[in-house]
Order: C-alpha cells, then structure tokens, then sequence
C-alpha cells in the first residue's frame, strides 16, 4: 500500500454533512459540534466487517488511548497493525498515521530524552501499582509532543478555544502552531472539516490549511485558505 492511499486522499468535502439520521446539516455549527464526538466514531463502526471483529476493535481502541496520550509509537503500531487487517480503514485513520511519523522523524533534544525517560518511567511505576495507590507516585509534569513541530509543549486540552485567532491559549510553546495536541475527534475527517469550515485556525496557521486543501477538495473554500496550495 502506498504511504496514503489515493481512497484517503482528494475526496470531496462540503459545507454540509450528512447526520446519523441520514439529514443534511450545516458544518461548524452546534449541530456539528454537539454531534461530532460520536459521529466521527461511528464513521469507523459503521464499516462493514468492523463491528463484531474484537481484535479490529481493540486495535482502534488502543490506537486511540495512545495517540491522544502522545504515545506517537506506540499509536503507530496499532494502527498499522489495523490497516493491515482492514485497508478501507485508510481514509479514516491516514491522518493519524501521517502525524504520528512527522513527530517521530523529527530527532529530541537531549533534554526531551530525558524527560521521555522520566515519563516512562512515571508511567511503569503506575502501572505496577493498584490504581487505588497511584496517588503515591510523584507526578510528572505533562508534556506532550506538538504533532506540528514535534517538539514538547505543554499539554493543552484541545477543546480549549481561540475563536479563530492565533492565541497562546491553545497554541505550540515552541512553534506557536494552533492546536498542537493530538485529538482522536479534532484530527478525525469530520472534526477536521469542522475546524476547516469554522475557520478555528487563523490564516497564519499555514500547514493546517495547506494538508487539508492537499487531502480533500473543500466546496466553498473559506477565506483563510484561498492563498494556499490546492
């Protein structure tokens, strides 16, 4: 299989959707928003051969704890190992896959490595423990790789919101790239699509605008992204 297949890519996205009931609704509105964190899971389920496929469940299931924890490679795996059972999982997971190895190529600072060490070793110790004593364990202070510039930035919660405008209230320490935590919802194609619709990135905010014009063919185009790459 290529890097991203040609299913995954250039397929045509509108401001409109089609909801759970079959109706059509407008993108980046409360509708949208209200439905997306269970809309952008079923799109996955309701692949045929899916639902009922443990093992194809669990690798999803594990894919998505570890990407959004920022455990690029371990995410990596498991949705490879998904693909690899199911290909027409590609245009729903190709993004995930396409994030996780552009922070993985990206080489740490010796100070990221040794914060990597400490992180796992933080975690070995959680989990050689009862939950009931995890109180006990030291915390680290959470960091976790920005999936636009690879470096380690403090956690945000991606649903913290700029209204569009380029803030430090959710943006990379060291790049000032918007929205720089990995999100299962936000980096899905529907959640994607919902910030691109609600222009949630700033116009500054170039390779947002430039991957998602690269991935899909967006009718009507909004203002922020006319000036780049189609």
């Amino acid at each position: 299989m290529n890097e991203e297949s040609k299913n995954a890519t250039h397929r045509s996205v509108t401001d409109e959707f089609i909801d759970s009931e079959g109706k059509k609704q407008v993108r980046s509105t409360n509708i949208d928003f209200q439905t997306l964190p269970f809309r952008h899971i079923e799109a996955i389920q309701n692949l045929p051969g899916f639902v009922g496929n443990k093992e194809l469940i669990d690798l999803i299931g594990k894919a998505m704890g570890h990407y959004e924890a920022g455990w690029y490679s371990e995410a990596l795996d498991y949705l490879t190992q998904a693909l690899e059972r199911m290909p027409e999982l590609d245009p729903y997971i190709f993004y995930y896959r396409r994030i996780c190895k552009r922070v993985l190529a990206i080489p740490l600072t010796e100070k990221e490595k040794r914060y990597e060490e400490e992180r796992k070793h933080y975690r070995s110790r959680l989990e050689s423990l009862p939950r009931w004593l995890w109180w006990i364990v030291p915390k680290v202070k959470n960091r976790i790789r920005c999936k636009w510039c690879g470096r380690y930035t403090q956690f945000i919660h991606p649903d913290v919101p700029t209204f569009g405008f380029a803030t430090y209230e959710n943006s990379c320490n060291n790049c000032e790239g918007m929205y720089p935590m990995p999100s299962w919802m936000w980096d899905s194609p529907d959640g994607r699509a919902y910030s691109y619709y609600r222009m949630s990135f700033a116009p500054e905010n170039k390779q947002f605008y430039d991957e998602f014009l690269k991935d899909y063919k967006p009718e009507p185009l909004v203002e922020n992204s006319r000036f780049y790459k189609k």
